[in-house]
Order: structure tokens, then C-alpha cells, then sequence
């Protein structure tokens, strides 16, 4: 995401990242990669994930990777939920689905 922030933040998306990982390692990835979104950490309250319907899937007691974009009316209108623990969705593909909302 960090790599293609310019394109993503052009095409009107917000970035933002829900992490179920303790501070330990993530935060410390977080500063060496300076990444320039924000990250929320849920480590202690399970919630967020558990409500967007990917949390323990894998039976690993951790959300999956996953994006969600969130319309201005704060309805999902597009997900990709992730199918082990590499995924990863292409920014390119984001952009298509803004594009596609906004098209709509």
C-alpha cells in the first residue's frame, strides 16, 4: 500500500490499517517503514474483525488480510477477504474498484 499511496490517496481513497498483532512488532515495522497511513492495533479487543466477519478464519486467533472499501455512506461496497496469511491485493485493483463506485 505504502508503494502506491500516491495513486491510491489520487484516486479519493482513504487508507487505513486494522492490525490484531501486539505493539511489539508491528510498530516498530510501522516507524522503520515509515508508512504514512494510519494503523490501528485491536490486539486486545477483537471486535472490529470479528464484526467485518474475518477474524480466526484460519484458526489462528488473527484477522485475515483483507481490504474493504467503505462508501460515503459507510456501507461496504467492495471486499477481497484474504485466503491464507500472504495475501495481498494489487493497488492497481483497488483503484479499478474506486473507479468502478464511482462510475456506478
Amino acid at each position: 500500500m505504502q508503494r502506491n499511496l500516491d495513486s491510491l490517496n489520487n484516486s479519493g481513497v482513504q487508507i487505513l490499517a486494522i492490525s490484531t498483532d501486539n505493539l511489539d512488532g508491528p510498530a516498530g515495522l510501522h516507524v522503520s517503514q515509515a508508512y504514512q497511513f494510519p494503523v490501528l492495533y485491536t490486539s486486545q479487543d477483537t471486535s472490529v474483525p470479528e464484526n467485518y466477519e474475518v477474524f480466526n478464519l484460519f484458526g489462528d486467533g488473527l484477522a485475515s488480510a483483507s481490504v474493504f472499501l467503505v462508501d460515503t455512506n459507510g456501507e461496504i461496497a467492495w471486499k477481497d477477504i484474504g485466503l491464507n496469511y500472504t495475501h495481498q491485493v494489487a493497488a492497481g485493483e483497488i483503484i479499478k474498484q474506486v473507479e468502478m463506485l464511482g462510475s456506478s
